[in-house]
């Protein structure tokens, strides 16, 4: 997982890569929403069995998010998100 804020001058970029499956993206975005943030913009591409997202984010008020410790909240996240798939098959 790659979170910018020099790749874009109004947005936070965050590149996300992993194995697809179902419901994936939904993980995702349900967990960004969770933590507050708007996607303006995302770029969804699979490659075979592999995907990367990349999701372009302000927070609440339409800003770049520049908070440390929301940038943090966005990272773990998603990580939560994709330790999903991982956490159902190993049950």
């Amino acid at each position: 997982m790659l979170i910018d804020n020099k790749a874009s001058v109004t947005h936070t970029v965050v590149e996300v890569n992993g194995r697809d499956e179902p419901g994936v993206l939904w993980r995702m975005t349900r967990a960004l929403a969770g933590v507050g943030v708007q996607i303006h913009s995302a770029s969804i591409s699979t490659y075979g069995e592999r995907f990367v997202d990349v999701f372009y984010l302000k927070d609440v008020f339409g800003l770049k998010i520049d908070s440390k410790s929301k940038l943090e909240d966005i990272r773990k996240a998603l990580l939560t998100a994709l330790g999903a798939a991982e956490a159902r098959k190993a049950a």
